[in-house]
């Protein structure tokens, strides 16, 4: 039976970042797979919740964009947002700028990537359940419409974007159902820095919650509250002191749930064939059109 799950969410998640699903910790239960619903009921784009043909929503990255799935015992409507966070006590004027020039500068660096490719890995917390799942792979970019990621684990599991359809295939936990959507329906799903990085300082009451450092390169972490309607209500984004690039997003749902993706050995604006980002579907798979 097909497991779903938000994985861009940037991808996933819009791009969970997404949002990935991927294998549960020790401190799942054992066998911990949803009731098949029926086959009528949706599959998700891309990064964006929604429960696929003959299987239900898990908890899942990436995102990647990122609407928070269903959790049991509480459902939400697809496409429901969550009501808008109140804005959290933010510093002084001091600390103020320079969460906004930071911001600015992330926002600068994203708008200049043409091409990306990072080794990425994903955590999903799941406090309600006392769950953790994680997954890895290879994440590839090319604006404005070309997007993969190549799962090494769980091994097999990709979603593609070749300019007009994302593709979504998760043999891991069933070889015989693809998803396919249009990227019209995507919105920036495509795209994982801008899922944050477009218009940021409206958008959000940025702090500066100090320094650390992502795969040894030194970051600015930023603390992210959204002033409207939103999925998650903190999001938290490592900025590379030097290329201004986020290395590491981390989104806190309305339901505590923490998902986190990291980029490592990311490399940017180089040749993508256009290869890179076909997808045929298995013999014997079956297509669901969303």
């Amino acid at each position: 039976m097909m497991k779903t799950s938000t994985r861009l969410g940037w991808v996933l998640l819009s791009l969970p970042l997404a949002a990935c699903g991927g294998r549960e910790s020790s401190a799942a239960a054992p066998g911990d797979h949803a009731e098949r619903p029926p086959a009528a009921q949706a599959a998700p784009v891309a990064g964006q919740p929604a429960q696929a043909p003959a299987a239900t929503q898990a908890p899942g990255a990436v995102p990647v964009a990122g609407t928070a799935p269903a959790q049991p015992g509480a459902p939400t409507a697809p496409g429901t947002a969550a009501a808008p966070s109140a804005p959290a006590p933010v510093g002084d004027a001091k600390t103020q700028d320079r969460a906004a020039q930071i911001l600015t500068l992330a926002e600068t660096a994203a708008r200049n990537v043409r091409s990306l490719e990072a080794d990425f890995t994903q955590t999903l917390t799941i406090p309600l359940l006392n769950q953790s799942q994680n997954s890895a792979g290879k994440l590839y970019q090319r604006k404005p419409d070309r997007f993969l990621m190549q799962f090494s684990d769980p091994a097999g599991d990709v979603i593609v974007a070749d300019g007009q359809h994302f593709w979504l295939y998760y043999p891991s936990s069933d070889r015989t159902q693809v998803i396919r959507t249009s990227i019209a329906q995507g919105g920036e799903a495509v795209d994982l820095q801008a899922q944050f990085l477009s218009n940021p300082n409206q958008r959000f009451v940025a702090t500066v919650a100090g320094q650390e450092s992502v795969g040894g390169r030194p970051a600015d972490v930023l603390t992210l509250v959204p002033r409207g309607a939103s999925p998650y209500k903190i999001l938290k984004i490592w900025v590379d002191r030097e290329d201004h690039l986020v290395r590491r997003f981390e989104m806190t749902e309305e339901n505590d749930s923490v998902r986190r993706v990291e980029l490592r050995n990311l490399r940017t604006n180089h040749a993508l064939a256009d290869n890179l980002f076909t997808f045929t579907p298995p013999a014997g798979a079956q297509v669901f059109d969303q």
